[in-house]
């Protein structure tokens, strides 16, 4: 996770219309540096709540964005 989740973090990012203060609010975040902090890398611990607030935002697998799987949209049956 802690090399995969930035570098797929900054990959649906990037292919989204959002901007880091667009994200941030719609994930509850007060400020979008916790986004950049998330998409640099620099912030290491990142809550399995979080992961998936973001799977469902920009509708990918959790399971994907940690980098236990390369199916971008891997579900758990």
């Amino acid at each position: 996770m802690d090399n995969l989740f930035p570098t797929r973090f900054t990959e649906i990012l990037s292919e989204s219309d959002m901007n880091y203060e667009e994200v941030a609010h719609h994930l509850g975040f007060q400020s979008k540096g916790t986004i950049s902090k998330y998409a640099n890398g620099k912030n290491k611990k990142v809550d399995i709540s979080t992961v998936i607030k973001i799977a469902d935002l920009f509708h990918v697998s959790p399971i994907w964005l940690i980098g236990l799987t390369d199916d971008k949209h891997y579900q758990i049956h």
